[in-house]
């Protein structure tokens, strides 16, 4: 074995390592909502109950990711660290994959700074481990391309019946991923147009193959479209200039936002620090992307086109209110950015500057990512796991009852049979389903489907009864009717909700016109629900403390 050769092995296992390493610090973290719900779909049968959960309460989900946790669950368990496992072990296998990718399209160097910029980027180290779907996709869109780029370099059937496998796999992991296959469908088959006829005629074959293969695909999600295209009321906001500037500085800087998973509300102080950690590796990995559309090899600069359209695809259908466009619904497009952009460096810059400037990104984010793990721990848990912490504290059992609006359609803290009971009812997703019979009554769901939004809203806030006898008789008998004497309810409103805490007058303040509640829909009908779940309440029990903890606000109440 020559030194040279040697030195890449040692090179990779020490950049390996380290990827493993910065991973295994986040193993034991608190899980989130989002991965709570994770947990919640993949407990339930296989298949059946997985894909009724998906099509009644989640509404946006594919279900391969949720069956193969149903049964590593049912292998391993549903403790944090065996399901973020599961997360790592495909987070670890990106690593090699990103290697062995760009190794086929370019230079020794260049590809061992892509791997080293995937084992120790910031953002894709977090959610190596986190119990989504995200770092399988990450992994599935790595070997798609691994295959893509064996068969526009063999043109064998071998390559491209694994290409066909690997495509397909990745919209069922990961409802947004198709946009990654139509931008390779459309610019791969223009590219092969152009110069490879023959090649063409088997990549459009292997092409009609997966959207055969995905009609199951486009069933379900053309069915969440219909389902998710009666919601009275939605809370995706409109796409903003920021959230574009959000995405890239949390793939190509340094360090990350404060909340990784939503855009930043903050405008940015344009420090030396920020200007030296974010701003310059941005505008360095951007340039070096726009010249990787120079490269002299033409497949190169259409895996170039292809990941910037896929990119512009999810802002297109974000200005439509498609949730696509954010760091964790994108991060597939993080490692193949990471070859292109580090192939367009180094024909920019002399390797001298690119080899100081890529060294630098790598101890820099390394710094970032340990000083970071306390943090995100303690943000993790302060999302979530809270509740319970409170819960313990006021030595809460089966007796007694938990009320959160937001999560508590995902449980995962209060599993156990000894936990407090958790009323099933999360506010979000009960208040846009006008076919929801806990939260309206019969008039009052014909007038939802009738589009008389406002008019139903308006007539709720300015009653002065509870919203619903639907709602009133469903609250009643699961917590008024179960909570024993002298046992507790407790009341957690997460984050800004408490700001929600008026009183009926308050609401109604602003409210004059029907017109009026336009304006606010959301806010007026939780601002209602509080206030109706607050009377509810009041006529059974006595109101004990109110405060605040962490994330959470809690109001506590005791049976009469």
């Amino acid at each position: 074995m020559d030194k040279k050769k040697l030195l890449n092995i040692v090179f990779f296992v020490g950049i390996l390592a380290v990827a493993i390493g910065l991973r295994v610090l986040f193993l034991n973290t608190d899980i989130w909502y989002d991965e709570a719900c994770s947990w919640f779909t993949a407990k339930q049968s296989f298949p059946v109950g997985i894909i009724h959960n998906l099509l009644t309460l989640d509404l946006q989900h594919t279900p391969l990711y949720f069956f193969l946790l149903h049964f590593w669950i049912k292998l391993f368990g549903d403790f944090e660290i065996s399901m973020r496992i599961l997360s790592l072990i495909f987070g670890v296998a990106t690593i090699p994959m990103v290697y062995l990718v760009s190794k086929k399209i370019t230079t020794s160097i260049v590809s061992n700074f892509a791997t080293a910029l995937a084992a120790v980027s910031p953002i894709l180290t977090l959610f190596s481990v986190e119990v989504r779907m995200y770092p399988i996709v990450v992994f599935l869109v790595l070997v798609s391309l691994n295959y893509l780029i064996d068969f526009e370099q063999k043109n064998d059937k071998k390559s491209l019946l694994k290409l066909i496998i690997a495509d397909v796999l990745i919209p069922y992991t990961l409802v947004g991923g198709f946009l990654y296959n139509f931008s390779v469908y459309i610019c791969y088959s223009i590219y092969l147009f152009k110069n490879k006829k023959e090649q063409f005629l088997s990549y459009i074959k292997a092409v009609g193959i997966e959207l055969i293969l995905l009609v199951p695909y486009f069933y379900l999600i053309n069915y969440y479209a219909k389902m998710r295209s009666v919601f009275v009321i939605t809370h995706e906001g409109e796409l903003q200039f920021f959230h574009i500037v959000d995405v890239i500085r949390n793939y190509f800087g340094t360090i990350l936002v404060n909340n990784v998973y939503w855009p930043s509300e903050q405008p940015y102080a344009i420090t030396v620090l920020f200007t030296t950690f974010v701003i310059v590796p941005c505008v360095y990995f951007v340039v070096g992307l726009i010249k990787s559309f120079k490269d002299e090899d033409k497949f190169v600069r259409i895996l170039s086109t292809i990941f910037v359209t896929s990119f512009t695809l999810s802002v297109i259908f974000s200005l439509f209110k498609v949730n696509v466009f954010t760091s964790r619904y994108i991060l597939y497009l993080l490692p193949p950015l990471f070859i292109l952009s580090v192939i367009g460096l180094f024909q920019w810059l002399s390797k001298k500057h690119c080899v100081i400037f890529l060294s630098l990104f790598i101890v820099f984010s390394t710094i970032f990512t340990l000083s970071y793990v306390k943090t995100f721990r303690i943000s993790k848990t302060r999302a979530l796991k809270s509740v319970r912490i409170e819960a313990d504290r006021w030595n809460l059992n089966s007796d007694d009852m938990v009320i959160m609006p937001f999560a508590s359609d995902a449980p995962y803290y209060f599993r156990n049979l000894t936990s407090p009971r958790v009323f099933n009812f999360d506010f979000h997703k009960e208040v846009r389903n006008p076919y929801n019979n806990h939260f309206y009554d019969k008039t009052q769901q014909d007038g939802l489907k009738h589009n008389k939004v406002s008019k139903i809203v308006y007539f709720a806030a300015m009653s002065d009864s509870v919203i619903s006898q639907n709602y009133f008789k469903y609250f009643v008998e699961n917590v008024n009717m179960t909570v024993p004497k002298s046992r507790y309810v407790m009341l957690a409103l997460y984050g800004d909700d408490a700001k929600s805490l008026v009183t009926p007058e308050q609401m109604k303040a602003p409210i004059h016109l029907e017109d009026d509640v336009n304006k606010n829909l959301l806010g007026i009908m939780f601002q209602k629900y509080l206030i109706d779940t607050r009377s509810m309440l009041d006529a059974d029990f006595n109101f004990i403390k109110g405060y605040t903890q962490d994330n959470y606000t809690f109001l506590i109440y005791q049976k009469k």
